[in-house]
C-alpha cells in the first residue's frame, strides 16, 4: 500500500496535513490520521524523507509574508515532525518545487507577486532543514499587471514555480496578474540566483496558473490559464530558453456559459493523455496528446463528483486519479482507462477543504 498525504485550508474544521493508506489494487483510501498540525498548508511536495509545505497566510511573526515549513517523516508511523519554518518572502505562498539534487526549494508567493529560493541543508535526513532565502525576485519591480480582469489582475500574482525537466538550468513562474510565463536562469554556481532571461506573453485576461512538461517529450509544455480556461501548448527551446506557442485549445464545452476558473493540470505517466480540472463546471477535461506533434484533441468531460476541484493527482502506476473537491469537502477516486484516458468513479470519502494530495512512494 502507498501512503497518501492530504492538506487544505484550516479556517474550518481541518487541522493541517493528514495521511491515508491507499490500496493500489482497488483505489480505496482508508486509515485517516492527522500527520501534522499546520496553518493553511494549501500545497506541499514530498521529497526523500521530507515534506515541504507552503503556509498560505499574509502575516508571519509580525511581517507581511507567508512562510514555508519543513517536516521529517517517521517511516514507521508516517507522522510528520516539524523541523523548521522560514518566511517565504511574500504574502500567500501557493506553490513550490524542489530541484533534482534535493538541495534547493523554490517558492511562489501569490499575493506577494514574488519567488524565492531556499537552500535545503542535510536533505533527506532527520537533521534536514530550510536555510534562509538566498535568492528573491519581485515581479512588481520587473513586470506590469495586465488589468485584463480588474479584480484578479490588479498587480503581479506569481501562481507557480517550476524547473525545466532536463538540466534544471531554467526556472519558470506563471504570473496570473501579468499574463506572463517568465523564464529565469537558475544559477546554482552564482549564489543560486534567479536571473530574468525571457518571457512568454499570454492574451490579456488569460491568467496563467500551472504548467506541465510532457514526460515523453521534454520540449512540450502545457499551461493552464485560470481565467480564460484554455490550455496553451508550447514548444520550449532548451538552447535559447524561449517558448513558442503551437496550439491553444479551450477546456470547457462550447455550450457552457456559467462561471468557471481552471485549477490543476497533469499528464498521464504514459504521456498519452492530459487532464485539467475546471472549478464551476466541476469536471475533469480529458485530452489526447498526439505522440508526434504534441497537439491536444478533446476526449471527454468527467464530473468530479463534487464542487470546486482545486487539485488532483495521478497515482504512481497511472491507474487511478484522486480529485480534491474543496467546496464539497470530499476526495473522489477514479479508475483511469489507460487505453482511452476515460475516468470511472470508484469511491468518494469526506475530507474538509482538501487542496493538495500527494503520494509518498
Amino acid at each position: 500500500m502507498y501512503t497518501v498525504y492530504v492538506s487544505g485550508y484550516t479556517n474550518s474544521e481541518g487541522l493541517g496535513i493528514y495521511q491515508y493508506k491507499f490500496d493500489e489494487a482497488t483505489g480505496a483510501l482508508s486509515s485517516k490520521t492527522l500527520a501534522a498540525e499546520s496553518n493553511n498548508p494549501s500545497y506541499f511536495i514530498c521529497r526523500d524523507n521530507n515534506l515541504y509545505a507552503v503556509n498560505e497566510v499574509g502575516e508571519y511573526k509580525g511581517e507581511s509574508t507567508g512562510y514555508v515549513s519543513c517536516y521529517y517523516r517517521n517511516k514507521e508511523t508516517g507522522q510528520l515532525n516539524l523541523v523548521n519554518e522560514q518566511p517565504s518572502g511574500g504574502e500567500d505562498p501557493c506553490h513550490l518545487t524542489c530541484d533534482a539534487t534535493g538541495n534547493h526549494l523554490l517558492v511562489a508567493n501569490y499575493s506577494g507577486g514574488s519567488a524565492s529560493v531556499f537552500p535545503i541543508e542535510g536533505s533527506g535526513t532527520a537533521e534536514s532543514k530550510l536555510g534562509s532565502s538566498v535568492s528573491f525576485v519581485k515581479h512588481i519591480e520587473l513586470y506590469t499587471a495586465s488589468h485584463g480582469n480588474p479584480e484578479r489582475q490588479e498587480k503581479p500574482h506569481v501562481h507557480s514555480v517550476d524547473l525545466d525537466p532536463i538540466a534544471q538550468q531554467y526556472a519558470f513562474t506563471n504570473d496570473l496578474g501579468c499574463d506572463l510565463l517568465v523564464t529565469y536562469k537558475f544559477e546554482r554556481n552564482n549564489q543560486d540566483k534567479l536571473s530574468p532571461h525571457a518571457s512568454f506573453q499570454f492574451p490579456t485576461g488569460a491568467g496563467p496558473r500551472h504548467l506541465k512538461f510532457s514526460p515523453t517529450n521534454n520540449n512540450f509544455c502545457y499551461v493552464l490559464t485560470e481565467l480564460s480556461n484554455d490550455i496553451h501548448m508550447l514548444d520550449f527551446n532548451f538552447e535559447n530558453g524561449s517558448f513558442r506557442e503551437v496550439q491553444k485549445i479551450h477546456a470547457l464545452p462550447e455550450d457552457f456559459n456559467g462561471e468557471n476558473i481552471g485549477a490543476e493540470i497533469d499528464i498521464s505517466p504514459s504521456g498519452k493523455f492530459l487532464y485539467a480540472s475546471m472549478r464551476g463546471y466541476d469536471a475533469i477535461t480529458i485530452f489526447k496528446i498526439d505522440g508526434f506533434t504534441g497537439k491536444l484533441s478533446l476526449v471527454d468531460f468527467q464530473s468530479t463528483g463534487g464542487k470546486h476541484p482545486r487539485f488532483f493527482t495521478i497515482d504512481p502506476t497511472g491507474a487511478f486519479m484522486l480529485v480534491a473537491n474543496k467546496d464539497s469537502n470530499n476526495i473522489v477516486v477514479f479508475k483511469i482507462d489507460e487505453e482511452t484516458g476515460l475516468l470511472n468513479q470508484v469511491s468518494s470519502i469526506d475530507h474538509v477543504h482538501p487542496t493538495c494530495i500527494q503520494f509518498w512512494e
